[in-house]
């Protein structure tokens, strides 16, 4: 199978199914069930979505920040968009492309969690948290220009794509390479446990 014979929409549902039963209950709780997978910049789709659901549309400077991304957790519409035309994935070959897609997803459901479950003190916690993290995450985070409140959504959403990754190559328990606050933090919001 070549990259452009991958089908995104069958990915995101493998990756769904990948997720331990007791997660994707969390994230049906919240309504973070559902995906759409786009081939336009995402700040594009979701202010489409936004308006075409007779809400507020984004503004041009959040429409630029979100084009860049490959994918989104719109919580206003309780959907994850993902970008296959983006250009880090074009060119990918059908297997680096599925991983690339299911941590994709994987980030996003991550990033959902932690907007509806991580506590103020969580979110004020951000900049020590991720003093914390290991330094290609948090490295990371720092140059992708977020604001200070949003390191603990990035921060939980990017670890937790790294540690599914991780389950699915059979490797349970703490990696030596994270942190134990932060691995509480994933436990307490997530639910993460092996």
């Amino acid at each position: 199978m070549t990259a452009s014979e991958v089908d995104a929409e069958q990915v995101l549902r493998m990756a769904w199914r990948k997720l331990p039963p007791a997660h994707r209950t969390l994230l049906e709780a919240i309504g973070a069930s559902q995906w759409q997978v786009v081939s336009e910049l995402l700040g594009t789709a979701a202010d489409n979505l936004l308006r075409s659901a007779g809400q507020q549309g984004l503004t041009r400077a959040a429409q630029a920040r979100l084009d860049q991304a490959l994918g989104a957790w719109i919580a206003e519409l309780r959907v994850v968009l993902v970008n296959e035309a983006h250009p880090e994935i074009a060119g990918l070959n059908s297997q680096a492309l599925e991983a690339f897609i299911a941590r994709i997803a994987w980030h996003e459901w991550g990033h959902a969690l932690s907007l509806a479950r991580c506590s103020p003190e969580d979110v004020a916690a951000g900049s020590r948290l991720l003093e914390l993290a290991p330094d290609g995450i948090g490295e990371g985070i720092r140059t992708a220009g977020y604001r200070a409140k949003d390191y603990t959504h990035e921060l939980v959403a990017e670890t937790y794509a790294l540690l599914m990754a991780r389950r699915l190559r059979g490797h349970l328990g703490k990696p030596a390479w994270l942190d134990n606050e932060i691995y509480s933090l994933l436990t307490r919001v997530i639910g993460w446990s092996d």
